[in-house]
């Protein structure tokens, strides 16, 4: 796929009109102005509102072979220059790679393709969400430059290119709000990225990623007052969203609790099923899943 030549529609232009051009970078070397030899040429101009510039390609890809169905979202833990250079994916025993790049820079983020959407990129690693494994072929991959954004806030104008452009994919693509994912979500215990911080109902209430509604959280809270739900129900409910819990174990679960709440309760990441956390978790199956029917009843 060509991002130059994606067409919009009008209404799609009308929610991106959040930022301006971004500036190409000019000269070469791996100075500031310029990290990592980016380009000096190399803007693709996807709409008046929205520009990327075309960054070193990464060696991390591969031919595309499913189609995509999710969005993962990551930090860098790391600086723009060196984040450029890793994802290029040319250390020899560090085959990686990403689609996009988004740095923290002010006034103006910048956005960095390294390698078009048509193929697929080495960035999910060992990962599994609902039915897909391995996303790395299912998924587009998002780097956000941050050192730990469970700790680091990002800045709003980076914060604004990546929502445009998540936007946009999520459009493109017709990727559905409860498939925008962190990284952390689809490795669990394994990945913290993009963190706490990350502004995921902003996020939602712009268009991108899922959310659940205020007033099911609500009644399952009071629901929960007069039953609790047990450890395996707790389970089925973070399969049913997505999760892969790999196994029953008390470790596992509270290592699905902490992804969950990373992304949906950031207030309190402790993996403790609290019925705050349960509610939220039942609102969200409510809202975007439907649970699995129950198994008929026997005849006697």
């Amino acid at each position: 796929m060509n991002i130059g030549q994606i067409s919009m529609k009008p209404s799609y232009l009308k929610r991106l009109a959040i930022f301006g051009s971004i500036l190409a970078l000019s000269g070469c070397g791996t100075s500031s102005s310029n990290p990592a030899g980016a380009p000096a040429d190399g803007t693709v101009r996807l709409n008046d509102q929205l520009s990327i510039i075309q960054g070193p390609a990464s060696a991390g890809v591969e031919a595309r072979k499913q189609p995509i169905a999710i969005l993962v979202l990551h930090h860098t833990a790391s600086s723009l220059p060196s984040a450029l250079e890793t994802l290029q994916g040319r250390t020899k025993g560090h085959m990686v790679g990403v689609h996009y790049l988004v740095s923290a820079e002010q006034p103006k983020a910048r956005i960095f393709r390294m390698c078009p959407d048509s193929l697929a990129a080495y960035h999910a690693g060992k990962s599994a969400w609902g039915k897909f494994e391995g996303l790395n072929q299912s998924s587009i991959g998002i780097e956000i430059v941050n050192y730990d954004g469970n700790i680091h806030p990002y800045p709003q104008p980076q914060v604004e290119a990546v929502l445009a452009l998540a936007q946009h994919l999520v459009t493109t693509h017709r990727i559905s709000p409860e498939n925008v994912v962190a990284h952390s979500d689809i490795a669990i215990g394994r990945k913290i990225d993009p963190g706490s911080l990350f502004p995921w109902e902003y996020f939602a209430a712009n268009g991108v990623g899922a959310w659940p509604e205020a007033k099911d959280v609500q009644l399952f809270r009071i629901l929960l007052k007069s039953k609790k739900l047990t450890t395996p129900e707790i389970q089925q409910l973070l399969r049913v969203y997505g999760y892969r819990l790999e196994d029953d174990s008390e470790k596992t679960l509270r290592l699905a609790l902490e992804a969950f709440q990373r992304h949906f309760r950031a207030a309190k990441v402790d993996g403790v099923a609290d019925d705050e956390t349960v509610a939220i978790l039942q609102a969200l199956v409510k809202k975007y899943r439907r649970p699995p029917a129950p198994a008929p009843a026997s005849r006697v």
